[in-house]
């Protein structure tokens, strides 16, 4: 273990914590993880990984494609709802329809 005692005493500190001078931090090489992943209840069906040079497709297309059509008709529906609701509370409010 480091010996931290040439850090300077701060009001407040503890023993169980640790200060570091921000002089002292260096950035690590971070890698981006670019992945679109398809789920059942089963576990992942499906994955693009954008992170090499070319687009990589890895599981199952027709599983992968049912679980995507399955989230977007989900969200499509939610979103028409709504604006559905949104529609008729400004409609009973005297508000004119935004489009």
């Amino acid at each position: 273990m480091e010996d931290f005692e040439h850090l300077p005493k701060m009001a407040g500190w503890h023993e169980s914590q640790l200060l570091v001078p921000t002089s002292q931090l260096q950035l690590s090489e971070f890698k981006s993880n670019h992945n679109i992943c398809f789920h059942n209840k089963d576990g992942e069906v499906a994955r693009f990984d954008f992170n090499g040079p070319t687009l990589q497709f890895t599981g199952n297309a027709e599983e992968g494609a049912l679980v995507f059509i399955d989230w977007a008709t989900k969200i499509f529906d939610q979103r028409m709802k709504d604006e559905y609701t949104r529609g008729y509370n400004d409609a009973k409010e005297g508000k004119e329809p935004q489009r």
